[in-house]
């Protein structure tokens, strides 16, 4: 069920049922126990690149005692996600993103940079994103067969060609609920929006097909059975950057890999079972590789957010 809400997280349950072999009254009690006990979601994300919009991984570094309270403060913000402490307490990573010309972002870097016992505040621009967002993690989920895969691809709207997508003020109350509760039915946007059925049904199926609005799985990376994340800062070669990032971006540990500005070029979050796994990880899988030059581990002690927030003021 997890593999097939990553890939069409609006499948309808008669549908999926179908697709899986079991009943309707199957599907729909096994959504409700994950809901229950793996606090599991789908929401709504937004992919910045349509939107003429930037994505930045700032990396705060600050004594212990401070780290909680400001991830926890980045955390609130609606244009923040992915919020989480880092090498043992004394960093704090997230992602932000940023409209036009970034005052707003510059200006969130300076308070964190004037913040009392921060020691330093670096922001790293996301130039491509090789897995990770739109391009689902393989690892979170698995177990359908290639035929029941097929099915649910052939369900999703067809792709559409378009430039940059404006959002309207319709469209942010739509998203705002969906990236509360992904599976929220049309006749509840219906009435979130003010807008018929059809309309929220026509606007769906456009910012789902313009690649602007996708749906992801919101879980515990814990209770899928992994409990050693770490961020990988790897410096790569420039000739060969792109061999490198697509075989990085394929390994089944990695859940995240893009190009990014910065002293590195390349971060990956890597996922593992355990430490052992993740030495295995690095010292046999990444540290054979050619090309790379150097790597900085961060281990994640906590994530204090995940999915993004998406507020209709935003």
């Amino acid at each position: 069920m997890l593999h097939a809400l990553q890939i069409d997280g609006r499948v309808p349950f008669s549908r999926l049922a179908k697709i899986l072999g079991v009943s309707d009254q199957t599907i729909a009690r096994r959504y409700r126990k994950l809901q229950s006990d793996a606090t599991m979601r789908v929401v709504a994300r937004l992919n910045p690149r349509p939107l003429g919009q930037t994505e930045w991984f700032v990396r705060l570094q600050s004594t212990p005692d401070i780290a909680e309270r400001v991830a926890v403060s980045l955390a609130r913000r609606a244009d923040a996600s992915w919020v989480s402490l880092a090498s043992g307490g004394t960093e704090v990573v997230c992602v932000v993103r940023a409209q036009g010309e970034e005052a707003e972002q510059q200006t969130l870097l300076q308070k964190l940079a004037n913040t009392p016992r921060v020691v330093s505040v670096t922001a790293h621009s996301i130039l491509h994103t090789y897995v990770g967002g739109p391009v689902f993690w393989p690892g979170k989920a698995s177990g359908l067969g290639e035929h029941q895969v097929a099915q649910l691809v052939s369900g999703l709207p067809p792709a559409v060609e378009t430039e940059r997508v404006k959002l309207s003020d319709g469209d942010l109350v739509m998203i705002a609920a969906l990236s509360d509760d992904g599976r929220m039915s049309v006749q509840q946007l219906a009435a979130a929006t003010g807008w018929a059925e059809n309309t929220v049904r026509r606007r769906l199926e456009f910012l789902c097909g313009s690649g602007v609005l996708f749906f992801d799985i919101d879980i515990d990376f814990h209770l899928l059975g992994f409990n050693a994340l770490a961020l990988l800062w790897l410096s790569v070669r420039p000739q060969s950057f792109v061999p490198v990032a697509k075989e990085v971006a394929g390994h089944p540990e990695i859940s995240f890999a893009a190009a990014t500005t910065g002293s590195t070029n390349l971060l990956a979050s890597a996922i593992c079972q355990d430490s052992t796994h993740l030495f295995e990880y690095l010292t046999e899988r990444i540290g054979a590789m050619d090309g790379i030059r150097q790597i900085e581990t961060a281990p994640i002690t906590r994530i204090i957010k995940r999915a993004i927030t998406i507020s209709p003021r935003s």
